[in-house]
This record gives C-alpha cells, structure tokens and sequence, in this order.
C-alpha cells in the first residue's frame, strides 16, 4: 500500500495548485448557475461589507462568499450547486457515525463543515476551524444560515504549539486564484496576525470519528498537536499533502510517514492523488 502511495505522490509533485484549480475550473463552468440568490444588505456584517459577499442558496445549502475572487474554484463548484472535492466528503462520510464528534481542520467557506454537521446528526458535534480571519467570519455565518447547531467555529491556526504567533497572508491572487490555497507560512514577517491553536488543548471528550485536514503545508503540525486527542480516540484521518509547500516548512512526506508509523496508524487511501486516509492498525 505505501509504495502505491508513493507513487501517487510522485504524481502529486506534478500536480501543482494551479493545474488543479484550471481543471477545477474547466469542469465546473460547464455547470449551470443554479439559484443563486443575494441578501439584504442588513443581513451582512458591518465587519464584511455588503460589496465583498453575497449569500447564496443552493442545493446543498446556503453560503455566504466572497465577490472579488472571480477565479477560486472552491467558489465556482459551491455556486453552482456542486459538492467540492466530492471524494473527499464521501471518504470521510463512510467513517462518520451519527451522534459521534467530526474534526474538520481548514473549514474554508465551510462546506464540508455543513455536510459533516448533517452526517452525524443533531446528537453529534463538528468542530471547525479557520485561520484566515475573513474566511472565519464568513464560515460563522454560513454555519448560522443552515442552522447547524451542532457546530463550533474555531478562530485560529491548528498548529503544534498553542499560543503562537503566525502571520497569515493577505491574499493578493497573484500567486493562487483561490483563497483557500493561502495559509501560514512560519517564515513570513508581516501579514494578518493569527494564534495557533492544538487540538489536544481542546481536551474534546465525546467520540471523535473522523478527522479532515486540508491547512496547505502545515497538516503534519496540526497532527503534532493532535497526538494525545489521536491516541484516546483512534479516529480515521485524512491529511493533503502537496510537495510545493513542504519547502516554506522543512518537512518532507518522509515526515509524514514517520508520523504516522509513530501513532501505530496505516495509510488506508489516495484520494485525488494528495489526500492520504490513516486508519488505525
């Protein structure tokens, strides 16, 4: 199985960001535009600004977006009334039990973070988070328009160390379209400044069954920090890994494997060629 994934990583080296989201783009442009709708101007915060977000209704929920990323995929696929990275939901769905609690560690726009609530019903829990402090604004309000009760919004970097200060890019769309495909970067000097959060801080005591992460480059530090919640609960896992940010880290997919074998877990899956599931041994 690992030398399978290797092989898949070796893949994923040549599939870089960008190639990925003009495929993205290509397949969801040929999806009709669905009903999208926008709010009242008094339904948008003071924070956000009414010209920078609309909400719109869709199939699979109601999402509040930005306007000034014309070229974020992420955004096209919600628009349109598509599931992002279907695959990915689906995986984690068939590990996720109703009324047990699901981590989701990058929520973005929040997506999978309103399907996840859905999957384990009123009697279970998703803790989000988000590092970028717009995107966490518009997630908090995407998670009150569907009603998902049963999920926590988490303001800050999932890291290894708690209490950190990191500096999170203001997204300028010159290297990615996407505002999701930003993150920390521990090098970086200047930016938004964001704390860094651990999961096993949280002390989370009800079943955890599932745990997603997507935090571009900083997945194995997320990890890290998540040993002790790992070993109480022995939940299914599934990371990104993409080689062009392993640099801005020091970390290399070697890394990730030492990891994984440290926690007496096994690589189960590749999905889409950069998402590795571990299950338990």
């Amino acid at each position: 199985m690992l030398q399978t994934l290797k092989r898949g990583l070796g893949r994923s080296y040549r599939r870089l960001n960008q190639n990925r989201i003009a495929r993205k783009l290509a397949s969801w442009a040929a999806l009709p535009n669905g009903s999208a709708g926008v709010n009242s101007a008094s339904d948008i915060s003071k924070g956000i600004g009414e010209e920078r977000v609309q909400l719109y209704e869709t199939s699979t929920g109601r999402y509040y977006l930005p306007t000034d990323a014309p070229q974020d995929c992420v955004i096209s696929c919600i628009k349109s009334g598509g599931v992002f990275e279907p695959e990915v939901v689906e995986t984690a769905k068939a590990y996720m039990r109703p009324g047990s609690t699901v981590l989701d560690v990058g929520a973005n726009f929040g997506q999978m973070s309103v399907l996840f609530s859905r999957f384990v019903g009123a009697g279970g829990q998703v803790h989000s988070f988000e590092a970028d402090s717009f995107v966490y604004e518009l997630l908090q309000k995407t998670l009150a328009a569907n009603n998902c009760q049963n999920v926590t919004a988490h303001l800050g970097a999932v890291y290894d160390r708690p209490n950190q200060q990191l500096f999170y890019p203001v997204q300028d769309f010159t290297r990615f379209p996407t505002y999701g495909s930003y993150g920390i970067d521990p090098n970086a000097t200047a930016g938004r400044t964001v704390k860094t959060l651990t999961i096993d801080e949280l002390n989370i005591n009800t079943p955890i069954s599932f745990m997603k992460l997507d935090i571009q480059g900083s997945d194995l530090f997320a990890l890290r920090g998540a040993v002790e919640t790992i070993k109480r609960h022995r939940m299914a896992i599934i990371f990104e890994f993409e080689q062009e940010f392993q640099a801005e880290f020091g970390t290399s997919f070697q890394d990730y494997v030492d990891f994984v074998n440290s926690i007496s877990y096994r690589f189960e899956k590749l999905v889409l060629d950069i998402n590795y599931l571990i299950v338990p041994r």
